[in-house]
């Protein structure tokens, strides 16, 4: 009997091995590490923060976010979901170059306008968005995301995870650090301020570390011909990517429209903490699940087993972290951040099936771009955005709740998904028919 108990223990052990020294788990979890170093500060930050801060404060913070990220997608062209693709490294690094040209432009059209609204014609805005000065950093911001992006992109495309996850790291805890310290000081609007530190402080520490990209130098004629090699990029994601994220985004700015800056607080915090699962590990499985895929797309035509083993992980791990979630978000929200953000905790177990859900389909949903399908992916988004702003409106419309409104984008989304799932599966079953 000890014989047999000690064979067990032997293959349990090496079964965890295999696991550990599987190339994509460990490239998982290097990234994963740098999403919960980074998540873990947002989740301590957060009860400092929601006592230095108020619950309107948290609104305005997350309708800058939402505005200045929905208009982010446009910064870049999405060029750099194409940053992995050339063989050559020198076609990827005029890549980059394109996109420091298209974000500065973006951000100077977006700033010119900012000021034409908010001080020359003094447009009414109901979201209170232009009302704030904060309203003049958006096209700074949107400019290093845009640089940001593309710097992750190139380090994943030489597979150097562990600099991704320090400057993911590096970025929160700098966020973070700074809000702490503009809280105690009273500084107005100081959790955007930091926003904006955060982001380009982990923006230039990431430009500097490569010095290929330190002495970008190329051709404008040869950036423009990689230019039209990969415009069916903007062609088909901008417009797909605006879509996803109006639907995901406009759920601030809705709700600063329909309902007020509280609300927009609470729904704020929620999506902030309810999400940690879905930042920890779903970005981290996505990134990796790319590049694993591309290479084995190169090697044999096709993904499927990689596919469908990502699938499986992934289901097995969200089904029991949402259900906890659910159970007992109320109260985390009444024990570690007060008894006046209760009903964020309420909000989050709206939203439980829903990332559940978004939890498995998002990592799997970069096969759209793989297998250039980015036309059939861009309608879909296209109507998901028309159907989620109009099922929030009519929450509003037939109820005056935001919780109503929470429930309707909430099936909204989980719809969606499971069509995207449907059609991921289908793309890389019908693979070699399609090559």
């Amino acid at each position: 009997m000890k014989e047999y108990i000690i064979v067990k223990l032997k293959k349990l052990k090496n079964r965890f091995r295999s696991i550990f020294e599987n190339k994509f788990v460990k490239s998982v979890s290097i990234l994963a590490s740098g999403s919960i170093i980074s998540q873990l500060v947002v989740l301590a930050s957060s009860t400092a923060l929601s006592r230095l801060f108020s619950v309107s404060d948290f609104g305005y913070l997350s309708l800058f976010t939402s505005i200045s990220t929905f208009f982010a997608v446009l910064s870049t062209g999405r060029f750099e979901l194409a940053i992995g693709l050339p063989e050559s490294d020198s076609e990827s690094k005029k890549i980059i170059q394109l996109i420091i040209y298209t974000g500065s432009t973006i951000a100077g059209i977006y700033f010119v306008g900012i000021v034409f609204l908010k001080d020359l014609i003094n447009i009414n805005d109901s979201t209170g968005f232009l009302h704030s000065p904060t309203a003049y950093l958006a096209p700074i911001y949107i400019f290093f995301v845009a640089i940001y992006s593309a710097l992750g992109y190139w380090f994943q495309r030489k597979k150097d995870y562990k600099l991704i996850a320090f400057s993911s790291s590096l970025q929160v805890i700098a966020t973070a650090l700074i809000s702490i310290v503009f809280g105690l000081l009273h500084f107005s609007h100081g959790m955007i301020y930091s926003l904006l530190f955060g982001i380009a402080i982990s923006t230039l520490f990431l430009f500097f570390k490569d010095r290929e990209l330190s002495r970008l130098n190329e051709d404008k004629s040869s950036v423009l011909q990689v230019m039209k090699k990969y415009i069916y990029f903007p062609k088909y994601m901008i417009v797909s990517d605006l879509s996803l994220s109006a639907s995901q985004q406009f759920i601030p700015i809705i709700f600063s429209a329909l309902y007020n800056a509280t609300t927009v607080g609470f729904f704020a915090m929620a999506n902030r903490i309810i999400r940690l699962p879905n930042i920890l590990i779903t970005s981290s499985i996505g990134n990796v699940f790319r590049n694993e895929a591309i290479d084995e797309i190169r090697k044999s035509g096709n993904c499927k087993a990689l596919y469908l083993s990502t699938l499986k992980k992934l289901a097995i791990i969200s089904g029991p972290i949402y259900l906890a979630i659910f159970i007992v978000a109320p109260y985390i929200f009444l024990f570690f951040f007060g008894a006046q953000w209760v009903t964020a905790g309420y909000y989050a177990r709206i939203l439980c099936l829903m990332l559940a859900i978004e939890f498995v389909v998002l990592p799997l949903n970069t096969l759209f771009n793989i297998y250039e399908k980015q036309k059939i992916f861009m309608k879909l988004q296209i109507l998901n955005a028309v159907c989620s702003i109009s099922l929030i409106y009519m929450g509003y419309y037939w109820f005056k709740s935001a919780a109503y409104s929470l429930v309707f984008f909430s099936l909204n989304s989980i719809i969606f998904n499971l069509v995207f799932l449907s059609l991921t599966y289908k793309i890389v079953k019908n693979a070699k028919e399609n090559i």
